[in-house]
């Protein structure tokens, strides 16, 4: 959890993966983050491990991203926006070992503002298959926000297990949005209109164009930056990866989430449960609960 030294040689991930396949985030990447919400991280895997990643990813879902059943009650709904293959982590030893790497783990620290422990919550493998193969696959995601059950605000990598061009449906964001609070439930997708209609303030924020994103490369956003992707115009699979995590102490806060709820989780309680693990912590943190879960329950009368 803690992290090892980068020097005196190569330091694995249960021999899987090596701390040189995902790089630091810079703090220039880290002031575009705060500014905007969301920020682009140019090789965050390197070139043979997102092949590697691609390669199980095919044994997984099939050559094309096609083969593998939806497994009802378990993987998301995606509303036609892809063919989704949720946990890859938990079928694959490669999938798992860089979801728990700590050096993943303090980027995302590091990103949200606050060099502290982080938890891994979910990853989902999300191909978006090309229109005139799957139209049913490849459909555009509505604008939306990340469902984010807790106190405390939550970030995804959006990672490209292969070459992902401006046609093959990638991510727009609205820029900075994340500054106007809470605009929506999280998770529903709207319309450009209905957002502009449902928050007024969302037009001055710049929207972002698809970004081209070679194997490795990644982009990395809070929960509350509003965002959405374009439908799969191209002739390839719209290969990536998304991991989320979270504060290690960030306090549930009650709102209906199946993935917390059937492990009884309670409101007000930290999200300590094994399928949360904690992936990273600093050298100086200690094992204590929040200190603020006993103020956010007296605030709630529970």
């Amino acid at each position: 959890m803690t992290l090892p030294s980068r020097t005196g040689g190569r330091t694995t991930v249960d021999g899987l993966v090596g701390d040189h396949d995902i790089k630091d985030v810079t703090d220039e990447e880290v002031q575009r983050f705060w500014a905007d919400g969301w920020v682009t991280l140019p090789g965050l895997l390197s070139a043979g491990l997102a092949a590697e990643l691609l390669a199980r990813a095919r044994t997984l879902m099939g050559p094309g991203g096609d083969q593998n059943e939806l497994r009802a009650g378990f993987d998301f709904e995606t509303a036609g926006s892809s063919q989704p293959f949720r946990q890859p982590s938990a079928s694959d030893p490669v999938f798992e070992a860089v979801t728990r790497s700590a050096w993943l783990g303090r980027n995302a620290a590091l990103l949200l503002g606050r060099d502290c422990a982080q938890r891994f919550f979910d990853d989902t493998l999300l191909v978006k298959l090309p229109m005139n193969h799957w139209p049913d696959r490849a459909q555009a995601l509505g604008w939306h926000s990340d469902t984010n059950p807790t106190d405390r605000t939550w970030l995804s990598f959006w990672i490209a297990l292969d070459a992902v061009g401006r046609d093959q449906g990638g991510v727009r964001y609205l820029s900075g949005s994340h500054k106007l609070g809470q605009l929506w439930r999280g998770g529903a997708c709207v319309d450009l209109e209905q957002a502009y209609e449902l928050a007024p303030r969302l037009r001055s924020c710049p929207m972002s164009d698809p970004v081209n994103l070679r194997a490795g490369d990644a982009i990395a956003h809070c929960s509350g930056v509003v965002h959405a992707a374009d439908a799969n115009t191209g002739t390839a699979p719209r290969w990536v990866h998304r991991v989320t995590y979270f504060p290690a102490d960030a306090v549930y806060m009650g709102i209906p989430s199946r993935a917390i709820s059937d492990r009884r989780i309670e409101p007000f309680d930290i999200l300590d449960h094994d399928d949360f693990p904690v992936v990273y912590r600093p050298a100086t943190a200690g094992d204590a609960p929040s200190a603020l879960v006993p103020q956010v329950r007296r605030f709630h009368g529970a």
